[in-house]
């Protein structure tokens, strides 16, 4: 519990430190911006600590966080100091701060009682994301080493790991710890900035007589964000109580929920079927996986279930800043007076402010800089073409945005130097397309809600040009995956393989696409508040019609060559549909039972659309419900927030040997653990690979647990991370072959060429060495040292030689 307590207190701390400089980015807010106080705070005191460590100035370990968040906590007083505060925005802050706070604890103690139940760090790839958490805390340099290629340094998007690190040392929490705990403030921090945003979108667009109406938007926008899910739950339930209708369920594309029958091994269900359930929610393990699964070829994850499964991943931990970018955006629409070059010199704290969030977004999950640097693009021009003429606008723009850009780029140099990216540019999908069943299923919901905007805003004039404009944005994505697809000479496969429900679908995407455009481009030349709300549903449709015509190829380009594209672009986009979608439910709400002088009719229509909607959102709502009962075991699992607690119980002894070289073994020294790859003894006694698969086992498990080095852990990771290419494949293959070496070689001599060749000073001997080596080990307390000894389980270090001086 003094974990916990010290967590939310260091966030308290973050959030102390972001208030002042979300006070400065988002005074109009009705919160005052509070709502983004904390992810500011983190993100305020992750870079500098970042840069200072670059350069070497910082200490390692929690000495060097402590200071580092001191400095910044004095700069961010000075700066309360410095700003003008009104009597109005003062008290405004004040009560925002409070119901931020409010907002924050109560999430972050809500998802971390939650996730007590699963708090194990095991399986999936949450073994990668705690050694990059490892690595960021423990690593004497930096940037930081990569813990599963020792001698180089980490090449991802790594930025995430590093404010997790933050947040645990202030806290003074171990990484099994802490990366619970991130989680948790992830969760929190996502929260409260989705009611920030949204609650000042539907205050701007709303009435004064209808305010009562905004309360409606928190907990839609929250539902909508963080807990609706897929729809295809509610067929789960029905199917594992055994209660479907084959027809229905195909017509709804989930055949595989049906029983086989017979010889069938087609698309159906093949799990135990008597029975299927033991309780009122399904009880069959990990049911709810399928719902990330739905449309064939893709992941389409959604923000529940990224906190239900646990993996503490970029895209994950980057939903905060996903959505401050957001209201950045958002600000600067609303922002008074042009935003050129001029403005910039005036004012440059707001343009190190974008850069330095905009920055993080590459730095924390690459995926995102491009959306989200478009959405502040847009906001940019159209603010500017409130005051002058498109081309001057445009001008103007650039001038603002070019430095701020600039400045990212100089902000994050170190680890642009050192990042490799796998994408091997743009692609025509060429593949089927998704079945409007399926993207029902997926997405139903966060679209539909965001459609809303077209019942609760759609203005009473004429709105011609905005739709011809419009139009454009919808009709250029397709123009250009034609004009791809026939350069290439993959047109007509296209087509063809695009199918009947993949033109459906598409079409669908196009329609909604152009709808909202309209709707926005008409509320913003009246300068109405609700614009950004469709501008954010429109972009949120288009990055999923986006995703039906082009790919970026990476190194799943041959077998599922749409799958991160997907992936990611989705979950992008419903977080802002889920945004829009709980605007425009205040909107309707307000129109169907507001006072105003709405014409009758609308208000008839606003009213029929509600309960549709609410019918929707409870839909969406059975998955979280399902999903829940079925990961906590109906919440009757024991209870812990350290993530290691598993391997205490289960292997006491591989636990201890874990402790001892997290508390022993210098943080810059290599060691040498079994690569994964498992070896027999043929009756001839040859050794030979039986299982070469490393990756999503517990190869590398104490580089993961304690963030030493090891020579190589989980293989095609790193391929992803570094390229798939002959030379890397021809290194790392190396790489593992010499460490298999030091566990099968017989002479001692071989084992030390080995460890002085990889630069390894210790090797261990546990668990996974004794699963897959067969056996009988080198003598290696004939030549080098045992240090650690628990059982059967040991750990060695080589032999160090000191010249004595002739007496």
């Amino acid at each position: 519990m003094e974990a916990v307590l010290a967590a939310w207190l260091a966030s308290l701390f973050l959030g102390a430190v972001g208030l002042p400089l979300a006070s400065g980015l988002f005074r109009r807010f009705p919160d005052g911006g509070a709502g983004f106080a904390v992810p500011l705070g983190l993100l305020a005191v992750s870079l500098p600590y970042y840069l200072l460590r670059v350069v070497d100035v910082l200490p390692p370990g929690r000495g060097g966080y402590l200071l580092a968040a001191a400095l910044v906590a004095a700069a961010s007083a000075a700066l309360a100091r410095r700003l003008r505060w009104r009597a109005g925005d003062a008290r405004r802050l004040a009560y925002g701060a409070v119901v931020a706070a409010s907002m924050y604890t109560g999430a972050f103690f809500a998802y971390l009682a939650f996730r007590s139940y699963n708090a194990e760090i095991a399986g999936t790839e949450q073994p990668m994301d705690l050694l990059f958490l490892n690595a960021t805390m423990t690593s004497p340099t930096y940037p930081p080493h990569d813990p599963w290629f020792a001698g180089e340094p980490i090449s991802y998007y790594y930025f995430g790991y590093l404010q997790a690190g933050v947040l645990s040392s202030l806290a003074g929490v171990k990484a099994s710890i802490g990366y619970n705990v991130a989680l948790a403030a992830t969760f929190a921090e996502t929260a409260s900035g989705v009611v920030s945003l949204s609650w000042a979108l539907a205050r701007w667009s709303s009435r004064r007589a209808n305010r009562q109406f905004v309360g409606v938007v928190v907990v839609t926008a929250l539902a909508l964000v963080l807990f609706a899910g897929s729809l295809s739950a509610v067929f789960e339930w029905a199917a594992a109580h055994e209660r479907y209708n084959p027809t229905l369920y195909r017509a709804f594309g989930v055949d595989y929920l049906l029983p086989c029958e017979g010889r069938e091994t087609g698309n159906c269900y093949v799990g135990a079927t008597d029975p299927r359930t033991t309780a009122w929610y399904p009880t069959e393990y990990w049911f709810w996986w399928r719902g990330s699964r739905v449309i064939p070829g893709t992941i389409t994850e959604f923000p529940f279930f990224s906190f239900l499964l646990g993996d503490l991943h970029p895209h994950v931990m980057a939903l905060p800043l996903m959505t401050l970018a957001t209201a950045v955006s958002v600000a600067v629409w609303r922002s008074r007076g042009v935003l050129d070059w001029r403005s910039i010199r005036s004012r440059p704290w707001r343009g190190l402010a974008a850069a330095a969030i905009f920055g993080a977004l590459a730095f924390q999950n690459t995926w995102d800089v491009i959306t989200f640097s478009a959405l502040l693009g847009l906001a940019t021009f159209a603010r500017n073409a409130r005051s002058l003429p498109y081309g001057r606008a445009a001008v103007a723009a650039a001038g603002w945005l070019v430095p701020a850009a600039l400045a990212a780029i100089v902000l994050y140099a170190p680890w642009w130097l050192t990042f490799s990216s796998q994408a091997s540019g743009l692609y025509p999908y060429i593949g089927e397309g998704t079945r409007p069943a399926h993207a029902f299923l997926q997405f139903g919901t966060p679209l539909l809600f965001a459609a809303l905007g077209l019942l609760a805003f759609w203005p009473s004039r004429r709105t011609l040009g905005s739709a011809a404009v419009a139009g454009w944005l919808a009709v250029l994505p397709f123009v250009g995956w034609i004009a791809f697809a026939a350069a290439r000479g993959e047109l007509g496969d296209a087509a063809a393989n695009r199918g009947t429900g993949g033109w459906v679908t598409l079409a669908l995407f196009g329609l909604l696409t152009w709808a909202l455009a309209k709707l926005a481009i008409a509320l913003a030349t009246r300068r109405s508040a609700a614009a950004p709300t469709a501008a954010l549903g429109a972009v949120g449709v288009l990055l999923l019609y986006g995703a039906e015509l082009f790919l970026v190829r990476d190194v799943f380009f041959g077998s599922v060559p749409r799958l991160n594209t997907v992936f990611k672009l989705s979950y992008q986009a419903w977080l802002l549909l889920g945004i829009s979608g709980g605007v425009a439910a205040s909107g309707l709400a307000a129109r169907a039972f507001g006072r105003g002088r709405y014409a009758a009719t609308n208000a008839a229509v606003a009213r029929l659309a509600v309960a549709p909607a609410v019918i929707l959102l409870g839909g969406a709502l059975v998955y979280p419900v399902l999903a829940a009962f079925n990961r906590t075991e109906g919440f009757g699992r024991s209870t812990t927030i350290d993530g290691l607690a598993w391997l205490r119980a289960a292997d006491p002894e591989e636990y201890a040997l874990t402790h001892w070289v997290a508390a022993e073994v210098p943080a810059d020294a290599v060691f040498l653990e079994a690569t994964g790859r498992r070896w027999v003894r043929d009756p001839s006694g040859n050794l030979t690979v039986v299982d070469a698969g490393v990756d999503y086992t517990e190869a590398g498990r104490i580089a993961s647990r304690t963030g030493r080095q090891t020579p190589i852990g989980w293989y095609f990771h790193e391929i992803q991370w570094r390229g798939d290419s002959e030379a890397n494949r021809a290194r790392f293959s190396a790489r593992q072959d010499a460490v298999d070496d030091a566990y099968l070689a017989s002479s001692p001599e071989r084992v030390l060429a080995v460890m002085r060749q990889l630069g390894a000073d210790y090797l261990v001997l546990g668990s996974l060495e004794y699963a897959r080596y067969p056996g009988p080990f080198p003598d290696y307390d004939a030549f080098l040292d045992r240090v650690f000894e628990s059982g059967r389980y040991r750990v060695y270090r080589l032999p160090v030689y000191r010249e004595v001086s002739p007496p």
